[in-house]
Order: C-alpha cells, then structure tokens, then sequence
C-alpha cells in the first residue's frame, strides 16, 4: 500500500513513474472510476486506510488537489473544487459504509 506522504516526496522527474505504480494499487484514490466512486469502495477504502490525509492533482482541474480525510473505519471526507461553482470546495462527508452523510462548501 502507498503512503500517502509518499505522493509529496516524489521528485518531478520521477513523477510518472510513480503515478504508474500507484494506479496498480488500488486504495490509491485516482479520480473518476476510482475505488471512491462506490459505497462499496469508500467503505473499503476507510476501513483499509489508516487515519490520515489523502491528496492527488485534480485530473478535471489541474492546479487543484483532491483531498481525503480518512478516520479509520468511521468515516471520510473527499474535499474537492465544485464541479458547479468553481469559487468553492466542496466537502462531502461519507459514514464507515461509505453513504454520503452530509455535503457543505467554503471558499476556494
């Protein structure tokens, strides 16, 4: 499994080839079609990750991240910018089964 650090140690030169490496596991949140998609995968993905913050580039919006709090098989948070207003992010709350709790925005 990737630790999620990892992704801030990576050289720019090597930045490929670790984002060849990190598609192959599958707990490494990559976007549309990702394991984060489906209840069934964010379950999967809070109850395997352990406690920690989660970031990627947004592939819909370069210069942007997509950040995952996860709680270790109590929940997560996906903070991302808004696919409808870009002047916000926002903040979607899962519960451990992976079921959307609750959705709020801030400034982005």
């Amino acid at each position: 499994m990737i630790d999620p650090k990892d992704v801030m140690k990576v050289e720019d030169e090597n930045w490929e080839e670790f984002k060849q490496k990190a598609m192959k596991d599958e707990l490494y949140y990559n976007g549309p079609g990702d394991l984060l998609d489906t209840a069934e995968g964010r379950a999967k993905f809070c109850r395997l990750n352990t406690t920690s913050v989660f970031n990627k580039p947004d592939p819909e919006f370069p210069g942007y991240k997509i950040w995952v709090y996860n709680l270790q098989g109590q929940g997560l948070v996906v903070k991302k910018l808004s696919r409808v207003d870009h002047s916000v992010m926002e903040n979607i709350e899962y519960d451990a089964d992976g079921n959307e709790k609750s959705r709020s925005y801030e400034p982005a």
